[in-house]
């Protein structure tokens, strides 16, 4: 399961909705207060089963691994975009 820690819900049923059309399933959080993508990603990786986190700014949407936190691996600039390629990174799928 990947972990998403959105900005809103809209954000969040968007990334969620790409990763269940690539057949990964993800946990969905919204986290209202101010934070950066790659703030949101890390905390969302660091408690994900996958180790896979996915967060999202009103600027962009950013993928990161908990074996490497401290870079997005994946930078996105739509939710669904996030959403394909972390689904894609779990599954072993190319991006």
């Amino acid at each position: 399961m990947i972990g998403v820690l959105a900005a809103d819900a809209q954000q969040g049923a968007a990334i969620a909705a790409r990763c269940e059309e690539e057949g990964v399933p993800a946990d969905v959080a919204v986290d209202p207060a101010p934070a950066s993508a790659l703030d949101r990603a890390r905390r969302a990786a660091a408690t994900a089963p996958l180790g896979i986190g996915v967060g999202g700014d009103a600027d962009r949407v950013v993928v990161v691994l908990a074996a490497a936190p401290a870079t997005a691996y994946v930078t996105c600039e739509t939710p669904r975009a996030a959403g394909t390629a972390a689904a894609r990174i779990a599954a072993r799928r190319p991006l």
